[in-house]
């Protein structure tokens, strides 16, 4: 299956508060699911799941601002910004209520979403969100993913710098990434030439494996202003306990490994004692630890569609 296209799904454009936001919508067979990736991921990384919701489901997946051919809007990238956009496009695409699922930064927005407009959001699934983890200045102070986002802004667009000096941790077998140098070079020579051949255009290397691929494809249709307000801190206004106990709706979460280092802090999403605060804040909130690479979506697509639905079933 390309990344540019899923069977069943059609590609549309919407300006919400003035700003262009791009999404895919299947056939209306069921009630409404809104699936929003993480960040620099386009709406394509559902592309597994999407064919396994569609016939019980009216899924729309999505590009949020400053990813795939959403408009990128430099300045104004903050949870709460992008939350709005979430609610915005609830109101006036899906017209009424609907699960609300995202992965890493996208369960956020979903979560921003849940808090902010309850009639609107039936359920909440959040995959392997960074939850407590970007609180400022938590996320400067205490995570690897902020040195990646530092990385992130001083490579990019280069795209073959940027994959030719990553350095991922590794724990034992636990890692975030099967990214071995050799790979970094050979990718680094691929991107240069694809970009020598279609300047301007989105990097889609159909050789490598899915996840990579489309890493590298969001990588390069991505504002890169979206992770320097990581950085920075202008990306963290949003008060995750305060969220989570106004979420009225049936909640999932889903962690996927992480481990502390001794030097870089969190290396993950969130550690043990973020999801432990996140249950004493939200009593009714369901866990689900798997093991499982970050994009689980990607990584166990039957099993999250499986959790998905049941989820939806109790709405």
């Amino acid at each position: 299956m390309s990344p540019s296209s899923v069977n069943g799904f059609e590609e549309h454009d919407v300006l919400l508060d003035g700003v262009r936001h791009h999404y895919a919508e299947g056939p209306r067979n069921g009630p409404a699911v809104v699936l929003v990736p993480g960040q620099s991921m386009p709406w394509e990384s559902y592309q597994k799941v999407l064919p396994l919701l569609a016939p019980r489901f009216h899924v729309f997946a999505l590009d949020v601002r400053g990813h795939g051919k959403s408009q990128h809007t430099p300045g104004q990238y903050s949870f709460t910004r992008c939350g709005k956009d979430l609610v915005a496009f609830l109101r006036e695409v899906v017209k009424g209520p609907a699960v609300c699922c995202g992965n890493s930064s996208g369960g956020l927005i979903a979560l921003w979403a849940a808090a902010n407009a309850p009639e609107l959001v039936s359920g909440l699934l959040m995959e392997d969100p960074p939850l407590f983890t970007t609180e400022w200045p938590r996320l400067r102070d205490d995570t690897w993913v902020h040195g990646f986002f530092v990385h992130v802004v001083e490579t990019l667009p280069d795209l073959a710098t940027f994959f030719s000096t990553l350095t991922i941790p590794t724990k034992g077998k636990l890692k975030l990434m099967n990214f071995p140098r050799p790979m970094a070079w050979l990718l680094g020579g691929a991107i240069r030439r694809h970009q020598a051949r279609a300047p301007g255009a989105p990097v889609d290397l159909w050789w490598l494996p899915l996840q990579v691929r489309l890493f590298v494809r969001g990588l390069s249709e991505y504002d890169v202003d979206f992770t320097r307000a990581c950085t920075d801190g202008r990306m963290c206004d949003m008060d995750h306990a305060a969220s989570l106990r106004a979420v009225k709706c049936p909640a999932l979460l889903i962690q996927a490994d992480s481990f502390r280092h001794p030097e870089k802090g969190i290396v993950g999403a969130m550690g043990e004692e973020d999801v432990a605060k996140a249950k004493e804040v939200f009593p009714a909130l369901e866990v689900e630890r798997w093991h499982s690479a970050h994009v689980v979506h990607l990584a166990a697509p039957k099993r999250y569609v499986a959790a998905l639905e049941r989820l939806a079933g109790k709405r």
